[in-house]
């Protein structure tokens, strides 16, 4: 586990604004912005003979792989809810907003209208992708082993209210998740009116991650509210 210092100070005015950017300093190594996408089920979404489905996901696996190739994408991997209501996750290095939801849209599950895209700014830490991809280059050809984690996506609660409260007391409490090394990555969600924050816990436990989020002060007092996912991504990807 890699030694990163404390959440910077200067996220904290960020906070005042209430657009929820609760872990926007968050180490020594800073953040970066990446373009977090939801594949969500299309709600349209039909029944289809097995080889239908399978030639589809021979096609979004190329379109993961030319992606990774452009170094656009830097993680993603399926989730492993039932009922599903996110079937994977793609997170970007893209110029803006509207080309990462471009990028997205041209996924093979996007076209064949499987799946619908849900894209949001992410604050998160920097080098996701990082020792993977340096991984991949020292053993060209080698497999991937994929590892499991819970990702906690954080909402405004029926409490929010805005200003700095929420925000400095989840920064604060992320923060010693992240030093007890119990987090494989967090960050906030950028200028979103629902979602404030990702965080990813390298347990693949959701009871485990839920009484660590619960003692969280800013979901103790229904200023957030948390909901869980189990998701699958190469291992080396998160830089915790």
């Amino acid at each position: 586990m890699r030694s990163l210092a404390p959440l910077a100070t200067m996220a904290l005015a960020a906070l005042a604004a209430a657009d929820c950017r609760a872990e926007q300093a968050l180490a020594d190594g800073g953040t970066d912005l990446y373009f977090l996408v939801f594949l969500r089920p299309d709600p349209g979404r039909k029944h289809i003979e097995p080889a239908e489905g399978e030639r589809i996901q021979a096609a979004h696996m190329a379109n993961i792989k030319k992606m990774a190739d452009e170094g656009i994408l830097v993680a993603a991997g399926p989730m492993e809810d039932r009922p599903t209501t996110i079937s994977g996750i793609f997170v970007f290095k893209a110029p803006s907003l509207a080309e990462a939801r471009s990028i997205a849209g041209k996924d093979p599950t996007v076209t064949e209208k499987r799946n619908t895209v849900d894209v949001h700014p992410w604050l998160g830490p920097k080098g996701i992708g990082a020792a993977y991809s340096q991984w991949k280059k020292e053993h060209p050809g080698a497999e991937d082993a994929m590892a499991a984690h819970v990702l906690c996506i954080l909402r405004r609660g029926p409490a929010w209210t805005g200003g700095p409260r929420a925000g400095d007391e989840h920064a604060a409490f992320v923060d010693s998740l992240r030093r007890s090394g119990l987090l494989a990555a967090a960050g906030g969600i950028d200028g979103d009116p629902d979602l404030c924050a990702i965080c990813v816990f390298k347990t693949d436990l959701v009871d485990e991650a839920k009484r660590a989020i619960e003692k969280d002060p800013a979901v103790g007092a229904g200023r957030m509210a948390a909901e869980f996912h189990r998701w699958w991504t190469a291992d080396r990807v998160l830089p915790w």
